[in-house]
C-alpha cells in the first residue's frame, strides 16, 4: 500500500483523512505546514501528497512549488485540498500544475477511491489481477486487505456501491468481492449494474446475514457467481480468491 503525506493545518481533518487512508492499508503521516511538510518529504519521500491550499505562512501553490523542484519529488502526484469555493478554483489549481484536487468537506465515502486514482501502480504490480472489496464496513475492508496482502493481486476498496462503480469506470478488475448489506445501495443492486458493464468480472457476494430468497435469486439470474457468509477465514478467503481468478480466464473479451 501507499504511504501518503498529509500537509494540513487543521487537525479534524488531519484526524479523518489519516483514519480513512489507514483504514484502507494505506500509510499515512502528516504535516501542520508547508515547511515541515517539504522537509517530511524530503526525509521519506511519499507517493502521494495531499496538500491543503490555505496554509499558514506558506500556501500550497508555494509547497506545490518547491516540491515539483526537488529532484526526488518532482514525479510525486500533488493534490490540492481546498474548498474550491470560488469560480475557476479547479483551472487554477490545475494550472499551477497540481496533479488534481480533493474537495473540502471531505466526503467519507468517496476520499479514498478518488487519491488511489493518482497513485503510480508499479508495472510489475500492474500486471497482476485485481480485486476489488466493496463493504461500508472500513475495519472489515482491512480486514479482507490484510489476509489477501501476500497473494500476487492488487487489493482495491470501496466504502460503497456508488464507489465501486465510479472505480470500475477507471481500472476494470477480475473479480469484485461485495457485501450484501450496505445502506443506499445493497450488494445485490451493486453487482446487478457489475454484470451489465463489466460482464467479464466475477462476481462474489459476502453476507452476514441470511436473507436466502436475494441470495439465492442473485445466484439463479446471473447476478453473483457465488455466495460466501461471514465471518471468513483467511485460507477460505483466499481459496475464494483462487477459484474466482480461474474462473475470470474462462471468459471470453468479447463477453
Amino acid at each position: 500500500m501507499a504511504r501518503i503525506l498529509i500537509i494540513e493545518d487543521n487537525p479534524a481533518n488531519v484526524e479523518l483523512m489519516a483514519f480513512l487512508l489507514t483504514a484502507y492499508g494505506h500509510t499515512a503521516v502528516s504535516a501542520p505546514d508547508g515547511a515541515r511538510g517539504i522537509a517530511a518529504a524530503r526525509a521519506t519521500p511519499p507517493d502521494l501528497v495531499a496538500c491543503d491550499v490555505n496554509l499558514p505562512d506558506m500556501n500550497g501553490f508555494s509547497v506545490l512549488a518547491a516540491l515539483k523542484a526537488e529532484p526526488t519529488l518532482a514525479a510525486v502526484p500533488v493534490l490540492a485540498v481546498t474548498a474550491l469555493a470560488m469560480a475557476g478554483d479547479r483551472e487554477k489549481v490545475l494550472a499551477a500544475g497540481f496533479d488534481g484536487y480533493i474537495s473540502k468537506p471531505i466526503e467519507p465515502d468517496s476520499f479514498v477511491a478518488e487519491l488511489e486514482a493518482f497513485l503510480r501502480v508499479p508495472a510489475a504490480k500492474a500486471s497482476q489481477p485485481a480485486i476489488l472489496l466493496v463493504d461500508d464496513d472500513p475495519f472489515m475492508l482491512a480486514v479482507l486487505a490484510d489476509m489477501l496482502s501476500d497473494e500476487p493481486v492488487r487489493v482495491l476498496s470501496a466504502a460503497s456501491g456508488p464507489e465501486a462503480l465510479a472505480l470500475l469506470k477507471r481500472e476494470p478488475v477480475e473479480v469484485i468481492l461485495c457485501d450484501q448489506a450496505m445502506p443506499g445501495m445493497n450488494g445485490t443492486e451493486v453487482l446487478a449494474q457489475v454484470a451489465v458493464r463489466h460482464p467479464r468480472t466475477v462476481r462474489l457476494m459476502l453476507t452476514g446475514q441470511q436473507d436466502l430468497a436475494e441470495i439465492e435469486s442473485a445466484l439463479r439470474t446471473g447476478v453473483a457467481d457465488a455466495h460466501y457468509a461471514k465471518p471468513v477465514s483467511a485460507a477460505t478467503l483466499r481459496a475464494h480468491v483462487h477459484e474466482a481468478l480461474a474462473l475470470s480466464r474462462t471468459r471470453s473479451p468479447t463477453l
